[in-house]
């Protein structure tokens, strides 16, 4: 599984002690596609044969892939 992830902030001096921080926080930056493993459950009946059709594959995963991109902004003030 290959993931990079990035976070970049900038600090500004306000009057005093105080100050504000904005923040952008990005995960899975470059947005490569990544599958989940595949349905790897062989499932026999009495006979011995294998009845899961979706044996091998990653049509039984409610959600193969997984979570694409996500970017947080945030805001915060120091006192």
């Amino acid at each position: 599984m290959f993931n990079t992830n990035m976070a970049l902030f900038k600090n500004f001096a306000l009057t005093g002690s105080r100050a504000v921080q904005l923040r952008c926080e990005v995960y899975n930056l470059f947005n490569q596609v990544q599958f989940q493993d595949i349905d790897r459950t062989a499932r026999f009946d009495a006979t011995g044969a294998q009845i899961n059709p979706n044996f091998g594959t990653a049509i039984g995963i409610a959600n193969p892939t997984r979570p694409p991109r996500t970017v947080q902004l945030s805001a915060r003030f120091n006192f």
